[in-house]
């Protein structure tokens, strides 16, 4: 594994707060925040920075559960359904990234950022649709393709869980996004373990972000109770778009 340097520790440390902040305020587990900065700021390489992102995003996920669960805003019914899916769809997730281009992985992770921002922008408050047996199914459906872009892409997969936990176990904004935190645990834990074992992860630095994350995702439960939600909700869509933006890949590899 490869060391790390003092300067690329307090780089990691600055990445794991700036997630932190972000999975407490959203129910999301930062990936989407650590892997272009893992690759702009600390010269990661892409398949690296995806693995060694979702190794981060357990402690950070954790935390921030916990944060939600002392607020009683976890629904473990709900967690389970959706978890049943993620854990399987996060080991395959994990094969993709080990057999897909590089260019490839990259597309997929801006199209991703985009059409997330996308979603939210048009409705950041979806309702139930669905109950009893069809909403099971759904959110086990929803939890696999989670865990697909979890092990893929290096993210939790809330971006998809937060909204499939309103509009299947009608949850509210808050517990959806406490659950969702949840199951981002669990996810993570299965991919990471795929990672390791095909030499994908950095540990070093996955420690290192993941558990300087731990203090930022307080905080960003605490904004998460404060802020307008949809003004919070507006503002992390349009960083999104900029951050898919900045992950189009530049001439041909």
């Amino acid at each position: 594994m490869p060391d790390v340097t003092k300067r690329t520790s307090l780089t990691a440390i600055v990445i794991g707060l700036i997630a932190g902040v972000l999975a407490g305020m959203f129910g999301v587990g930062g990936g989407f925040i650590m892997v272009p900065l893992f690759v702009m700021w600390l010269k990661t390489e892409r398949k690296t920075a995806h693995a060694t992102s979702l190794a981060a995003v357990v402690p950070i996920a954790l935390s921030a559960a916990i944060g939600y669960g002392l607020h009683g805003q976890v629904d473990w019914t709900a967690a389970l359904y959706v978890l049943s899916g993620s854990v399987f769809g996060a080991l395959y997730g994990v094969k993709l990234l080990s057999t897909l281009p590089v260019r490839t992985v990259q597309l997929a992770f801006a199209a991703l950022l985009f059409i997330s921002a996308v979603r939210l922008l048009w409705s950041e408050q979806p309702h139930q649709l669905f109950t009893g047996l069809t909403a099971n199914v759904l959110l086990i459906i929803i939890g696999f393709a989670a865990g697909v872009m979890a092990g893929l892409l290096g993210v939790g997969g809330g971006i998809v869980i937060v909204p499939a936990l309103i509009i299947a176990a009608g949850l509210d904004a808050a517990t959806a996004r406490g659950t969702s935190l949840a199951v981002i645990i669990g996810t993570g834990i299965s991919g990471t373990a795929a990672n390791i074992r095909k030499g994908n992860v950095n540990i070093s630095l996955a420690m290192i972000t993941g558990f300087a994350g731990i203090p930022g995702t307080l905080l960003g439960v605490y904004l998460s109770n404060v802020l307008p939600g949809k003004v919070t909700v507006q503002l992390f869509a349009i960083l999104l778009m900029g951050i898919a933006l900045k992950q189009l890949p530049k001439g041909s590899h």
